[in-house]
């Protein structure tokens, strides 16, 4: 009877914790910071549990993103050429709500700001922002 009750308890906890799990799915207007100052484009996510994937949108063409999402910490990289170079942009950045802030490193050789917040027409339609 003991296990039984544990074992309810124990699922309802893990059911509790999945369903607050917030998706990043959808679309997100993003900036980032760079010597030439800041340059929005937009990103589209795809998540499967902790995988994710997605486009990047920038002006002159879209880029596949790879990357994960543990809790709020998500990260993702996509290549993007440069003069003759393809650059790997590797982003970092938290989860809080409908925004994201971290920094994006640049194939390696500088980091800036990053930061997106989640198209006003993306927002999914069971979310509530009278809360």
């Amino acid at each position: 009877m003991l296990k039984k009750l544990f074992l309810a308890v124990a699922l309802t906890v893990i059911t509790a914790a999945s369903a607050a799990a917030q998706s990043i799915a959808g679309e997100w207007d993003a900036s980032m910071n760079t010597p030439g100052g800041p340059r929005p484009f937009k990103i589209v996510f795809v998540q499967d549990g902790e995988k994710l994937t997605g486009t990047v949108k920038r002006s002159f063409g879209d880029l596949p993103l790879e990357g994960t999402v543990k809790g709020n910490d998500v990260k993702f990289r996509y290549l993007q050429p440069y003069n003759s170079n393809t650059l790997t942009m590797t982003v970092t950045t938290t989860l809080a709500g409908n925004e994201m802030k971290g920094e994006v490193d640049i194939a390696g050789q500088m980091q800036e700001a990053f930061t997106a917040k989640r198209a006003t027409a993306a927002v999914p339609p069971d979310h509530d922002d009278a809360l």
